[in-house]
């Protein structure tokens, strides 16, 4: 992706260039966020999931610097991310820039004990991604340990267990570990928080604590082409938390995914408003080994027969991709680890998050989004109850008077 290391630095001189640069990585990121959450959710129960795609690229995108060919190729072609110029070198101020917002990063390539590995991918390792990869010790007790303490380190205690088990003879094990603690610009009052429900569906609700405020600075519209809400919740800093909720309790996640405007999303947020607004405090877990789904993608070859020829002569092939991630939404903040259409705003300005909803934590500066996901049920420990049958003067009128046989 980067036709020479020398013609990339001067690259990274050229502010209007690097603009364009980073334009196209963000929208070649979102493309894939959107691939992931698609995939992931035909995998899924109707559970809540959180990824992030973040934190998935840069560690398709660390193996992408030791894959040569056809594997590189696929690696890049499946992230959307092959017309990045100078891609490593893009992601490696990406991930400085972030470093000094409130997100951490951390990767590690683990290898196979003994592994002779090339000089240039090490350093290479180390000069974009942060990374020295680290040798698995042999014994996979003491590797599932130090495993676990580097990720709990690296994401503040948020994810304390990341590895149940390492897959048997792993000969590499890719890990990007990424936390993130958002604080509100508006923040909620914690004394207006209560009890409240939350529609799973049609019929089904689930008691959940709702966060409430009366008049909260809002930036909000209605898409009427996919009849769906779309909220902009700014974090302090360059951060933001979007949610794009249906007017029905039942939809197509999907299709609205699919379909939906991403490159205008920025231009159509109007003005804040102050809004009624009630949002669930809710924490998310998310862990799933990628290879099934990356396969799905296109990326099968990564775990059978890759060519990792930049890394070692030796063959190799990806034993695991795993990923966790977390995300805690609370009064003060979040802390998460890891068409053209035309556009109405209602004239009644309340925004209601008490129906299963997408949502999107973005980057502004560069619109690089960073946690992707759906809520199906922000209390899953909970009994759903029947929703209150409401009943009508017809329904009283046939108790009263029985209809004839």
């Amino acid at each position: 992706s980067c036709p020479s290391p020398a013609g990339c630095e001067a690259v990274r001189h050229l502010g209007g260039d690097l603009r364009t640069h980073s334009q196209r990585l963000a929208s070649g990121l979102m493309k894939f966020s959107i691939d992931l959450l698609r995939e992931v959710q035909q995998e899924n129960d109707g559970s809540n999931v959180i990824l992030s795609p973040l934190s998935i690229a840069l560690a398709l995108s660390h193996l992408a610097l030791g894959a040569a060919n056809q594997t590189e190729k696929h690696l890049l072609e499946v992230m959307h991310l092959e017309s990045v110029p100078c891609l490593h070198h893009l992601l490696s101020a990406l991930r400085r820039r972030l470093a000094e917002a409130t997100l951490s990063l951390a990767s590690r390539v683990y290898l196979q004990k003994g592994l002779e590995v090339k000089e240039k991918f090490l350093e290479d390792s180390e000069k974009f991604y942060g990374a020295k990869p680290v040798s698995l010790s042999g014994s996979s007790e003491d590797d599932l340990e130090a495993i676990n303490k580097w990720v709990k380190e690296a994401t503040n205690g948020q994810i304390p267990t990341f590895l149940q088990y390492l897959p048997g003879n792993t000969v590499m094990l890719l890990l990007n570990a990424i936390h993130f603690h958002g604080f509100w610009r508006n923040k909620f009052d914690a004394a207006f928080t209560s009890p409240d429900v939350f529609h799973l569906d049609d019929d089904f609700v689930v008691s959940v604590e709702m966060m409430k405020a009366q008049r909260y600075s809002l930036s909000w519209f209605t898409l009427e082409s996919h009849d769906v809400q779309v909220a902009k919740f700014p974090f302090k800093g360059n951060v933001s938390f979007v949610v794009i909720v249906p007017n029905q309790y039942s939809w197509n996640a999907t299709h609205v995914l699919e379909s939906f405007p991403y490159i205008q999303l920025c231009r159509l947020f109007p003005e804040e408003v102050p809004t009624t607004v009630k949002i669930p405090k809710m924490k998310l877990d998310y862990q799933l080994e990628l290879n099934n789904v990356l396969s799905q993608m296109g990326l099968q070859e990564l775990f059978t027969n890759p060519n990792l020829q930049k890394i070692s002569d030796e063959s190799l092939f990806v034993s695991s991709i795993q990923h966790q991630s977390s995300l805690e939404l609370k009064e003060d903040g979040v802390e998460g680890s890891a068409a053209t259409s035309v556009v109405i705003s209602r004239s009644l300005s309340a925004f209601n998050l008490d129906r299963p909803f997408l949502f999107i934590i973005f980057e502004e500066e560069m619109g690089i989004p960073l946690f992707i996901g759906s809520v199906q049920n922000p209390n899953p420990n909970a009994a759903p109850q029947l929703k209150e049958p409401r009943r009508s003067l017809d329904a009283r009128d046939d108790k009263e008077y029985p209809v004839p046989k």
